[in-house]
């Protein structure tokens, strides 16, 4: 018995702790079921929201003048969502048609409501409500938010402020583009397709003589949406000017202008296989029929990349017919470079 008492505390100690781990693990359970049950209810309200307003809205997309009903404001999210997502995927007319329902709805002071909470996602559904408003009383406020540390809310405010003001926003997101390293070019470069392209090209060609030449090529991709007499002489100057194969390869996937062969006949014969690839590469988009030794030179190059490169280039221009193109490579007395040219033909001329 003795023995029996002396371990009585660790067992009711043991009990408490099972007990109490019951009780936890209940509240768990409790605190999950409630919070799918809450995720069910706003879920099943965003479907009769979205079940309710898109045929209003499509509607209106398609012309009509249809009655709005009123938005109660456990609505107002699930309606700004389905009308911005709707927006995404028009353009024109139609486009402006719905942000007239938008208006309409107060879809404006729906948004500043939001921008005032600290909720990041209700903000980024505001500046997309904004920008496709396109009101330009609006235009400082979406400023406030253009140098916003997180990139999402940044780029949410770049969106509106092209809408918002085509001509003038390439002044204010080219220098922010240069700047920041969050930013993605190739995704801007989608932003600003919307923008002015003079206004954009202007400032484009402002840039680069303020930057280095590192900075600078981080933006060419830019140069799709710019004029291209605006991106050949910055491609020029860093053809001319650049030492670093990186800063070489990049101009050279930009050159589109038989004006820069020069150079490029130059970089063919860089000590880097990059550049050599890239400009072999450039010599199957602008090369001459004068270039076809200098590209019957690259079909022996150590590196397989260049070599490929300079097949393609053989194949797809008119350095002659698919006979003359592999007898070039089988003069070369080089069996690899007889095979990348046979392997290239086949690929252009099947």
């Amino acid at each position: 018995m003795a023995f029996a008492g002396a371990f009585e505390p660790v067992v009711r100690a043991a009990w408490a702790t099972g007990l109490l781990t019951v009780l936890v693990s209940a509240a768990l359970v409790a605190r999950v079921l409630g919070m799918r049950r809450r995720l069910a209810r706003a879920e099943a309200r965003r479907q009769a929201v979205v079940a309710r307003w898109r045929p209003i809205l499509f509607e209106a997309v398609a012309g009509g003048s249809p009655r709005l009903p009123d938005l109660p404001p456990e609505d107002e999210d699930a309606f700004l969502l389905l009308w911005v997502q709707l927006l995404d995927g028009i353009r024109g007319e139609p486009l402006e048609r719905l942000a007239r329902v938008g208006e309409a709805l107060g879809a404006r002071a729906l948004a500043g409501a939001r921008l005032r909470r600290d909720d990041a996602l209700g903000r980024v559904l505001a500046l997309r409500t904004l920008g496709y408003l396109g009101r330009g009383e609006d235009r400082a406020e979406v400023l406030r938010w253009l140098d916003d540390p997180r990139s999402y809310l940044s780029l949410a405010a770049a969106r509106a402020l092209v809408r918002i003001d085509p001509e003038g926003a390439p002044a204010e997101l080219l220098p922010r583009l240069a700047r920041r390293g969050d930013w993605p070019v190739p995704l801007f470069a989608t932003v600003l397709g919307e923008a002015s392209a003079p206004r954009v090209s202007e400032g484009f060609a402002a840039l680069w003589r303020e930057l280095p030449a590192p900075a600078l090529v981080r933006l060419l991709p830019l140069a799709s949406i710019v004029d291209a007499r605006r991106v050949e002489p910055i491609v020029a100057a860093l053809l001319d000017r650049a030492d670093e194969p990186e800063v070489l390869a990049a101009a050279l996937r930009q050159v589109r202008s038989p004006a820069l062969l020069e150079p490029v006949r130059r970089a063919a014969r860089h000590a880097s296989w990059s550049v050599r690839v890239q400009a072999a590469a450039a010599l199957g988009r602008v090369g001459e029929p004068a270039d076809r030794e200098l590209l019957a030179t690259l079909l022996r190059d150590p590196e397989w990349w260049v070599r490929y490169r300079a097949a393609q280039a053989l194949a797809a221009r008119p350095y002659g017919s698919a006979q003359e193109v592999l007898a070039l490579a089988e003069a070369s007395g080089d069996r690899f470079a007889r095979d990348i040219v046979r392997q290239a033909l086949a690929e252009v001329r099947p």
